[in-house]
């Protein structure tokens, strides 16, 4: 199986995430559909969160050095966030660590709307991502004007404002998962006790067709609702498109393609009953031979390995615990996956818990702060290239985050690629140039290789900048 399918499988199961808080029924006397709607209104909030990640080794296949190597490093890895707190849905700060096969990193992450700004111990700088667009061309990239650079600032913004509506959708149209259970408990959540619905729920590989079709039933009878979902999607990036055709001269007409889109966005209303109408069209016509068309594909040679994980060996289960007031406030959830044998790559298969709890909810909360006073490292800038070298010289040799990078990534080395030949077809290259295979004795051009290493030594700015130069 090639590795798309395998990527399309995880994201079905990935879509079957948000079906656990979800459902048209109720149960138990508890609204689903409320828990999951109230999710998206959340604007304000702490919370404390541990996240593992563990890779479980295939015993019928033997591991190459280097992937044995990667499994001791990165085969369990544990992020455990000791504080978040969200001023807002665009201002977020966290403070953890990251733990793996030989070691602990600890770290400081502030996230807004303009940047992203890390600090991790060993580090002299914090290093920040800005997410503002290039106000001008830059390495061949046609610059934005500036009313294009407003819009796109402000979508995020609009998004988080939106998403109430978006989810709104989906709370109505996902089926409750096959397993589902409500009971009552009493939990501890930073130092609060607090009498909590405990909702528990489980979701298998083959459970997921069926889950599938039964969304897609509920999106095709709420007509209304699609067409109000796809209306709130129109708000949020038609303006942006406009705004693009416009600055690329698209409203002229010479593009047949900007003249076709046109008409739809300058008219919601048009807009809006073209795409429903198609994906309802759409919808129509895989509902139609749905079951047959699932079993046809599970009994043909590619869908039987499809079938092979599409089983108990694919599980989401998850238990969330709900205030009086529909909110949130602790959640246990494992997701796994066990492999066909042979089929991972070394791989026999993963699993993801995590456990967070959370507390004042859409009440004041003032995000943590990165003392960026003594400089950054910039990964946006232009002028002096930020590499792999100059980010290594400015970490602690001794720290934990030095280490993995240099000793286990190899994020400094640097390779030559170099073409063989025979020797009596050296009169393809030009000679003194390539390696050939003289009796079983490659010969290399001393020559040629060191001048290669020596320009990639001073491209990196020598040792300096944390690069090798060892001449072959």
């Amino acid at each position: 199986m090639n590795r798309k399918r395998w990527d399309a499988a995880v994201c079905v199961l990935l879509v079957g995430l948000m079906v656990f808080l979800a459902g048209c029924q109720t149960v138990s006397g508890v609204d689903l559909t409320q828990i999951l709607s109230k999710s998206f209104t959340v604007s304000s909030a702490e919370s404390r969160q541990t996240v593992t990640v563990e890779f479980i080794k295939d015993p019928s296949v033997d591991l190459t050095q280097e992937q044995q190597a990667a499994l001791e490093l990165f085969g369990k890895l544990k992020l455990n966030v000791t504080e978040s707190k969200m001023q807002d849905p665009m201002h977020v700060s966290l403070k953890g660590t990251l733990e793996y096969g030989k070691g602990s990193i600890p770290f400081q992450l502030v996230m807004t709307n303009q940047a992203y700004t890390l600090q991790v111990e060993g580090a002299k700088k914090p290093i920040v991502i800005r997410n503002q667009p290039p106000a001008g061309a830059e390495a061949g990239v046609p610059a934005l004007s500036q009313e294009l650079r407003t819009q796109l600032e402000q979508l995020g913004k609009k998004a988080v404002e939106a998403a109430p509506k978006l989810g709104s959708f989906f709370a109505r149209n996902l089926p409750n998962p096959p397993v589902v259970s409500v009971s009552k408990a009493t939990y501890t959540v930073n130092g609060e006790n607090l009498a909590l619905t405990r909702i528990h729920g489980e979701i298998y590989g083959d459970d997921l067709v069926a889950l599938v079709k039964s969304f897609l039933t509920s999106v095709l009878a709420d007509e209304q609702g699609l067409k109000d979902f796809i209306s709130v999607l129109y708000d949020l990036y038609a303006p942006i498109l406009q705004q693009a055709m416009k600055d690329s001269g698209g409203e002229s007409g010479t593009s047949p393609m900007a003249e076709e889109i046109k008409p739809y966005l300058e008219n919601k209303t048009l807009a809006v009953e073209f795409i429903s109408t198609f994906l309802r069209t759409q919808i129509e016509k895989l509902l139609t031979n749905y079951d047959q068309d699932i079993a046809s594909f599970l009994a043909s040679e590619e869908g039987a390995e499809v079938k092979a994980v599409f089983s108990d060996k694919l599980y989401l289960k998850a238990d969330y615990y709900v205030d009086g007031d529909f909110s949130i406030r602790k959640s246990d959830v494992e997701f796994g996956l066990t492999l066909p044998e042979g089929k991972g790559n070394g791989l026999k298969g993963f699993k993801i818990t995590s456990s967070s709890e959370a507390w004042n909810i859409n009440k004041p909360v003032t995000i943590a702060t990165i003392d960026t006073s003594n400089g950054v490292y910039d990964l946006n800038e232009t002028n002096g290239r930020m590499t792999a070298g100059r980010f290594l010289a400015g970490i602690d040799p001794n720290s934990q985050l030095y280490k993995p990078l240099k000793d286990d990534l190899h994020v400094t080395k640097k390779e030559i690629n170099m073409f063989m030949s025979d020797k009596e077809d050296l009169g393809l290259y030009s000679p003194g140039s390539e390696p050939y295979n003289d009796n079983g004795t490659v010969m290399v051009p001393a020559r040629f290789v060191t001048e290669r290493a020596r320009r990639r030594c001073v491209l990196g700015r020598g040792r300096e900048a944390g690069y090798d130069y060892r001449p072959a």
